[in-house]
């Protein structure tokens, strides 16, 4: 590949090559364990959703595959492919998994069932895993801070596409130019649309990641048989920087080339609470205020909540956000998630039940809400997600409580592991016994000492 061709290819398909073994730091690798358990975690508590009972009956079953890969919590084998769209499905159903934020928010835990899915069925080591996974939140972050999506209307999910690209081709060990290749046939055929996350959500959110880490799977596939994407697949004529408008900062992508140890996932950071990440420090905002005052939402008057303009813009200004009609949707309200944090003083994942959706004492409290954008708090945005709830009571009482870092937020003051733990074993409470879920935080935790199929099994309900 000649410096006349794609940067961005070359790039990423260069340092995706290059990474071994020894570039994993100790921090590194304790992370993308935390990753893993969380992601198994928060999918063992999606099998009750409709979206994933859907998804679960219509793969189990079919295209069986003695030596393939695992869908998680069956013992149910089949081609890669399905094994990461069903089991990256269940990781983000709860919108529950990890966040990244920068010009472009992601997820980039999305990656991980896809690069399990490949890793067990190629029956890698699981240190190839975890130096995979490594890879593809580097990629993955660095496109975020690179230039924004959403702006123009497309989905993150092309960026975790691409993650997943890069560390799917590093845990396999390819070569730098079947990595490019697999990029190429991987971007310019497949681009996401953000109406994914527009208005009314709906079940396709559970699945937008998957299907395009699947379709990453799909590409590293054909690129090992020799075959070739377009040329020039980012920065070409009509290539993706052009055609989806960004605005690029090349240098997070360049810079690749003089980077050794992948690390961004440091940067990334994990949810304690069940609701969009902009809403996190907004529930640590209302559960200050109950604890702290003590008071009861009936004698509430008013609530303000200040914000930030991303924050406003993702969960607060569709109508749609003011009165949600399912999961999908109330997730992804800062108004029915202040709401309902203020009227039961938690909020947990029985918060999207269609009971508490029509619960009279939270849409009064909605009712009297109002939600704006805060220039001092948006300042500080993203290297802080800060929220401000302001409540007036009704005998003439003001209360107010700000939060720029939710719990688990790099310098928050929380220990990650105890509320990783805790989360983990509050999830996987209703499917075992307490022996069970303690094994599989432990193969999880020291997973260098076991193979993908012991944690597989361990999985089993």
């Amino acid at each position: 590949m000649t410096e006349s061709e794609d940067f961005i290819q070359k790039s990423i398909s260069e340092f995706s090559s290059r990474v071994s073994d020894s570039d994993i730091s100790a921090a590194v690798a304790k992370e993308v364990k935390y990753r893993l358990l969380d992601s198994i975690a928060v999918s063992a508590a999606s099998l009750s959703t409709d979206a994933i009972r859907i998804l679960r009956s219509g793969y189990i079953g079919e295209y069986p595959l003695i030596d393939g890969s695992t869908i998680w919590f069956s013992d149910f084998k089949t081609v890669p492919e399905s094994a990461a769209f069903v089991n990256g499905s269940m990781v983000r159903a709860l919108d529950f998994n990890d966040t990244y934020l920068s010009l472009e928010p992601l997820h980039p835990s999305d990656m991980i069932a896809s690069l399990y899915a490949a890793s067990e069925y190629l029956s890698l080591d699981t240190t190839d895993l975890i130096r995979g996974v490594a890879v593809g939140y580097e990629v993955g972050i660095r496109l975020c801070d690179s230039a924004s999506l959403r702006v123009n209307g497309w989905d993150h999910v092309n960026y975790t596409m691409l993650g997943a690209v890069a560390g799917l081709g590093n845990l396999m060990g390819l070569s730098q130019e079947e990595i490019a290749e697999a990029l190429a046939i991987a971007a310019v055929p497949h681009i996401s649309l953000r109406q994914t996350r527009s208005g009314r959500i709906r079940m396709w959110k559970a699945s937008a990641a998957s299907e395009a880490c699947r379709h990453a799977l799909f590409s590293i596939f054909l690129a090992m048989k020799g075959y070739q994407g377009p040329d020039k697949p980012f920065t070409g004529e009509m290539g993706f920087v052009k055609q989806l408008g960004l605005k690029l900062d090349p240098k997070p992508i360049e810079s690749l080339k003089d980077a050794s140890n992948p690390e961004s996932i440091l940067k990334s950071y994990m949810k304690f609470h069940p609701v969009e990440y902009h809403a996190q420090s907004a529930v640590d905002a209302a559960l200050l205020l109950k604890e702290r005052y003590g008071f009861s939402y009936r004698d509430i008057s008013r609530v303000v909540v200040d914000t930030t303009q991303a924050s406003y813009d993702i969960i607060v200004k569709h109508p749609e956000k003011w009165r949600p009609e399912n999961r999908e949707t109330a997730d992804h309200s800062l108004p029915y998630i202040v709401a309902y944090t203020l009227v039961y003083g938690e909020i947990w994942l029985d918060a999207y039940s269609r009971d508490k959706l029509a619960d009279p004492r939270i849409r009064e409290v909605m009712d009297n809400m109002e939600v704006r954008v805060d220039p001092e708090l948006d300042g500080r945005y993203p290297e802080e997600v800060p929220n401000r709830v302001k409540v007036y009571l009704k005998d003439g009482s003001i209360y107010e409580e700000t939060v720029f870092r939710p719990r688990g937020y790099p310098g928050s003051g929380y220990e990650v592991e105890k509320l990783l733990i805790d989360k983990v074993r509050r999830l996987l409470n209703p499917y075992y016994p307490e022996e069970s879920i303690e094994e599989i935080i432990s193969i999880c935790l020291y997973l260098e000492k076991y193979d993908l199929p012991e944690l597989s099994e361990a999985l089993v309900i």
